[in-house]
């Protein structure tokens, strides 16, 4: 089978990707995107490389060197990287140069597009783990109260309305108020930052884009989003059926039931009725 790539973030989602693609015969290089690779996930791959996102031509290089022509954009990079000084290449910089507006289609979206031109296709984060993209339901044995449901559904439309002007996809909320709203500092500073102004309770709802690209920015949950929320103390976590990758999802039931939270996902028809 052809080699496949996967420019890895945090988190556990490259991890999982490769261990199904390698199970499906594929070879698979990884080059970590944060100028590391997770110790694990660099014993599953055939080759990895440690090259920071900045870096972008030598990224190409090593694609092409390992004959890539299908890649995958998996785990967790902060848009923050943009404005803290990175060394970024001069390829990089025309790339950024050209962008009249950062918001987070548009730098992904040109990264895309030059791996394109470069004969080097960026496939669906979907692609292989389907299966973890659950159907709605209560993921815990805790369900969510009336008030927590009725903060899930106002900050559902909130969240929806974010996510259709690219600022960001997660909202925090707690007795009809909208206490932090994610914008380029991500999920877990954003849960911190309504967990602060929570002081207990409060409910996190993360929703897809309305007009998700499947490529990049998939909404994802895994036990390092969740060990977030119950150090914020929050009491629920609402996302979007059918659209949301959920990672090792028995066992982020357990550690959400024993933390006293509870896990729902929930799609629009079910959130408008509520």
């Amino acid at each position: 089978m052809p080699t496949m790539g996967i420019l890895a973030g945090k988190g556990d989602l490259p991890k999982v990707f490769a261990k199904r693609a390698i199970a499906q015969g594929h070879r698979i290089v990884v080059i970590g995107l944060l100028g590391e690779v997770a110790p694990e996930l660099a014993r599953l791959a055939q080759a990895s490389h440690p090259v920071p996102l900045g870096q972008w031509q030598s990224i190409i290089d090593i694609l092409k060197n390992e004959n890539v022509q299908d890649v995958y954009l998996l785990g967790g990079v902060s848009k923050q990287l943009l404005f803290a000084n990175p060394q970024f290449d001069e390829r990089v910089l025309k790339l950024m140069a050209r962008l009249p507006e950062k918001n987070d289609n548009a730098v992904i979206e040109a990264f895309v597009n030059d791996l394109g031109r470069e004969g080097i296709v960026v496939r669906p984060q979907t692609d292989l783990i389907e299966d973890i993209l659950l159907g709605p339901g209560v993921l815990t044995n805790i369900q969510p109260n009336g008030r927590a449901w009725a903060d899930i559904s106002y900050g559902w439309r909130i969240a929806k309305a974010l996510a259709g002007l690219d600022v960001g996809q997660t909202v925090i909320v707690k007795d009809g108020a909208i206490l932090a709203v994610e914008a380029i500092d991500g999920t877990d500073a954003t849960i911190l930052r309504g967990g602060a102004l929570a002081e207990g309770g409060g409910v996190a709802v993360k929703v897809a884009k309305p007009s998700q690209d499947p490529r990049f920015d998939v909404p994802t949950i895994g036990l390092k989003t969740l060990e977030t929320a119950i150090r914020a103390g929050l009491g629920a976590i609402a996302l979007e059926a059918g659209k949301t990758l959920v990672i090792d999802a028995d066992d982020l039931a357990m550690r959400a039931d024993d933390a006293g939270i509870s896990i729902v996902l929930v799609d629009y028809g079910e959130v408008e009725t509520v």
